[in-house]
Order: structure tokens, then sequence, then C-alpha cells
């Protein structure tokens, strides 16, 4: 019994998987060696189109045709059209006991013997078996003997990029899923950024990112340092770095009262002042305590009124026994010179909206306590108010 029109197909493709993780699986054509995934359809139509099919004597025809009559009359009993240069049926009988040759009777079942032999021309590993009859041109003799290819494998290309490879949650979302056909079983995936449209497969997917023009383009630009007024060259590293941005997280609120200012006189940079620390208190995440007496604040102040602040003094915990920490905060008190004026005077300090005014230091802390050296390597940023001869100040954790 003759093979169907799908056998032929079929017959026409080696099978393979590209990569063990793969799920669909892809074939080879044996006449052009061109891949394509596995879909009878699609491999019908390649081979209505193949180059290297084009005048080949043995190959399979994806259209199904009507049997033709041999020149005696009689029609091969499985179907096939007889070989341009095979015998007729007649003399496939001549001599008993002949054999099979690839240009010589048919078989016994009636299928020319070549054409059992020609999906075998392609298999990897094999040589070229030779074809019944002269070629009919030069290009299908070339088809004919080409050597067999071994089945390629895909190469992952270097990237080109120094930006990290994109997390998970960015290359689904890069990708549009859709399926070609409603036959298809495998998805296909289409690149938001370039339009490339691919088999759905995520280690494939990130690999393309890495390499699509269009997306490292729109990641660099999303960098913040490159939206500066001044950036670095094109094909510096450094304007390809993605660097974690430091968020803040409220971590406690001091309360320090103060003496009376000392006028030390002017300096180099403007009038010197000196500040002691009465006491105070402060609350946060990690405990709360006392601000020892003590403490000092050595002030600068410029002709605008703008006021540099150096200050170092100890929290003591309420633990028991309690521990003693060690702060030391630098930083400016800034704004309009009407407004600093009013707030650096005790009496109308407190008619000042904090709003108005930037106060702001950058802290850090020392202690030799089991109990709190984490603290050693913690940085963060202050932002206070005055209130008569008081300061109040909310320190931000920077992480």
């Amino acid at each position: 019994m003759g093979r169907t029109v799908d056998q032929e197909v079929h017959a026409a493709f080696v099978e393979f998987r590209a990569k063990e993780d793969d799920k669909c699986l892809s074939v080879q054509c044996i006449y052009c060696q061109q891949i394509r995934a596995k879909n009878t359809s699609r491999q019908k139509q390649h081979l209505a189109e193949c180059p290297g099919l084009r005048g080949h004597p043995n190959a399979p025809d994806p259209q199904p045709q009507a049997p033709q009559p041999v020149p005696n009359g009689i029609g091969a009993p499985n179907g096939y059209p007889a070989t341009p240069s095979g015998p007729t049926v007649a003399a496939a009988t001549a001599g008993p006991g002949a054999l099979p040759t690839p240009t010589g009777p048919m078989m016994a079942n009636g299928v020319p013997h070549a054409a059992m032999q020609t999906p075998l021309q392609g298999l990897p590993g094999r040589a070229p078996l030779p074809t019944p009859g002269p070629p009919t041109s030069a290009t299908s003799a070339t088809a004919g003997q080409q050597p067999a290819r071994p089945t390629p494998k895909p190469k992952s290309k270097p990237s080109t990029s120094s930006l990290p490879a994109p997390p998970l949650d960015d290359v689904h979302a890069a990708f549009v899923e859709f399926r070609a056909k409603e036959e298809d079983k495998c998805l296909s995936v289409q690149c938001i950024y370039c339009q490339q449209v691919r088999a759905k497969n995520t280690s494939r997917q990130r690999q393309h990112l890495t390499e699509c023009p269009t997306y490292l383009s729109v990641m660099k630009d999303s960098i913040p340092a490159n939206n500066l007024l001044h950036t670095f060259p094109e094909n510096d590293i450094a304007r390809s770095l993605q660097i974690p941005v430091p968020t803040l997280d409220l971590d406690f609120r001091m309360s320090i009262k103060m003496n009376p200012k000392v006028a030390v006189g002017p300096s180099i940079w403007g009038h010197r002042d000196w500040v002691s620390f009465v006491g105070g208190q402060w609350a946060g995440r990690w405990g709360k305590g006392i601000v020892l007496p003590g403490g000092q604040d050595s002030q600068v102040v410029t002709k605008e009124s703008i006021t540099k602040l150096v200050a170092n003094f100890i929290l003591q915990t309420a633990d028991d026994p309690p521990a003693y920490i060690i702060v030391k905060a630098d930083g400016w008190l800034t704004g309009a010179k009407d407004v600093l004026d009013k707030v650096n005077d005790p009496n109308t300090a407190d008619t000042m909206s904090p709003n108005s005014y930037k106060y702001r230091v950058n802290l850090s802390m020392e202690t030799g306590d089991d109990r709190y050296v984490f603290l050693n390597t913690l940085m963060w940023i202050g932002s206070g108010c005055r209130r008569g001869h008081e300061v109040i100040l909310d320190a931000f954790r920077v992480h």
C-alpha cells in the first residue's frame, strides 16, 4: 500500500530538538537543509517552494497527483508514477531473480527502489545516494548531490551590552504572546521594542533583549545619570551601569534643648558662635533614651545669615545597663535672609514655619556596645526646625 501525501511530506524532513529545554520539535528539509518549526501545513508549503526540490526526479510531491499510465497502459499498483528513466511494467518481469537497483526495475510492491531511498539522503552522517536517470539541469544535479550537513545548533551570541540581564518580570513584560494559527500548539511572542517575532522561550527572550538595540537604548535612557545636563560619552562603561538608588526611612526623632549661644566673634568664614546643650530626649525604631548634657554645636553664620552646623553629643539608651552612643552632625541652615534672621532669634523662631527654611544635617554614630554596634556603619539624613532654644530633628536612615 502506498504512502499518503502527509507521509511523503514528513519523509522529506528530519525531526530534531534544538535544545533540551525546547518544548516544540524542529524539522530540517533534506533537500535544501532549511530549518523550521514542525508544522505539516507549513512543511507542505515549503516543499512547494523549495529550491532544492525543483527538478529533483525522486522527491515526494507535496500535492496529490493522479497516477500516470505507463507506455503499456498499466498504471503503477500503488499509485506512484513511473520513473522518468525506468522501464515499463512488462520489462520489470523480464528476468527472473533480477534485483532492484536505483536505475533498475521496480520493487515487488511497484514502488521505484530509488524513491524509497530519497529521504535518507539528508540524514546526518550518510553519504549521498545515486539518483536515477540523467539530471534535468545543473541546479538539480547539484541539489541532489549536496553533501549532508549536521543539524545546526543555535549559538548564543555574547552580549555586547554592559547592562545587567533583565529580570524575569521585565522579560515577560517586553513580549506580547499570541498564537500564529489556531492549529499551532506552541505560542509565539513579539518584542514590543523591535516587533520581532519568535517562539515563546524565556531564555531566548532574555537573550534577545540583551541584543535588541531599541530595548538597550530605552534602558540606557532610563538610567538617571543619562538624563543629566552633562553625561558620559556614548561608549563609556559608566553610561550603561544601572546603580541602585538609595531610599530613606524615618528612624528616630530627637529633641535637644540648648543654652544661649556664645558669640566667639568673626572668623575667616563668617561669625563664629558656640552653642552648648542642656540635654534632651530621643525615641525611634531601635530604642529610646536621653541626650546627655555637655554636647555642643559650633556654628559659623555668613553675612546672608546662612549657618554652618557642626555638632557633637552623646545619646544614652534606656537599657539596664544603658548604652552610650556618640553622635556627629554636620549640615546647613539655609533660606532667605529675612527668614533666617527670625529663625536664629529664639524670641521669633516659633513664628516661622519649618517649610520656609531648610535645616538639614548628616548624622553618623559610634558606639562600643555590642547591642548597638550595627549603628556604626549606618548613615542618616536629618531634617529639623528651631523652636526657641530647642531643636527638633527627624533622622532618616539611608538604605
